[in-house]
C-alpha cells in the first residue's frame, strides 16, 4: 500500500509563518506600541512590503496572528479539560489548563506553547480596542468553559470572590509562566514551570474551598 504524500508547505506559508513567529517576539518583548513592522521585517527576513501584502497594517498583523496562535491554544487546553473533567478533580481541572500550553503543545513552528504565553501575558496590557474582535471570537468561549467547569465544584462562591479569586489566580499564573528573556519583566525565571503550577493549582483550589459557602 503506497503510503499517502505529505502535504506540501508553500513558499507563502512559509514567509506568513516567519513573519508571525518574529512578530511574537517583538510583540511580547516591546508591545504592540513599541514594536515596529521594519523589526518585524528585518527578523523574519522579509521585506515590509510582503508584510503589508499577507497582514495589511500593524494593527491587522497583531491580531491575525493573536488569532492564528490561539487556535492551538485553545486546543490544547480544551483537551486537557476535557481528561481533567473526567477525573472529577478540581485540581487536576485548574492545572490542566494552566499546563496544556507546556505540556501539550504540538507544533512549534510558528510559537512554542511557552512564548504563547509570554505572548498572551503582554496582550492583557494592550488597549481593548485592539484585542477586544480578537478576545471574543477566539478566546471567550474556551474560558468560559474552564469557568463553568472550576464553580461546578464551588457553587456556594459568591461572584465577588469568584472574579477576586480568578484575578489572584491569573497574576500568579503569569509570574511563573511569562518571566523570561523574552519579557521586560526583571524577576527571576521560574525554572520548573509545570512543578509550580502544580503548587499553584493545589494552593488556588484551598483557597476557593474556604470562599464557598455551601
Amino acid at each position: 500500500m503506497s503510503r499517502p504524500q505529505e502535504r506540501k508547505v508553500s513558499k507563502s506559508e512559509v514567509s506568513k509563518g516567519a513573519i508571525m513567529r518574529a512578530a511574537v517576539e517583538d510583540f511580547t518583548r516591546r508591545g504592540y506600541e513599541g514594536a515596529t513592522i521594519r523589526d518585524i521585517a528585518t527578523a523574519a527576513d522579509a521585506s515590509i512590503g510582503l508584510i503589508r501584502y499577507h497582514f495589511g497594517h500593524k494593527s491587522d498583523l497583531y491580531r491575525d496572528t493573536l488569532a492564528f496562535v490561539s487556535e492551538q491554544y485553545n486546543e490544547v487546553c480544551l483537551e486537557a479539560l476535557a481528561e481533567a473533567k473526567a477525573s472529577g478533580e478540581a485540581g487536576k481541572i485548574v492545572f490542566s489548563w494552566m499546563a496544556a500550553p507546556l505540556t501539550g503543545w504540538r507544533d512549534d513552528s510558528v510559537v512554542s506553547g511557552g512564548q504563547v504565553l509570554c505572548f498572551l501575558n503582554k496582550m492583557g496590557y494592550e488597549s481593548p480596542e485592539l484585542t477586544r474582535d480578537v478576545y471574543e471570537s477566539h478566546f471567550s468561549y474556551a474560558i468560559r468553559e474552564w469557568h463553568e467547569a472550576m464553580r461546578a465544584f464551588f457553587p456556594g462562591m459568591a461572584d465577588g470572590d469568584w472574579l477576586w479569586c480568578l484575578t489572584m489566580l491569573r497574576g500568579m499564573y503569569f509570574n511563573i509562566v511569562a518571566h523570561n528573556e523574552t519579557n521586560l519583566w526583571s524577576l527571576p525565571a521560574v525554572s520548573n514551570k509545570v512543578a509550580a503550577l502544580q503548587r499553584l493549582a493545589e494552593d488556588a483550589v484551598l483557597l476557593m474551598r474556604s470562599y464557598d459557602r455551601v
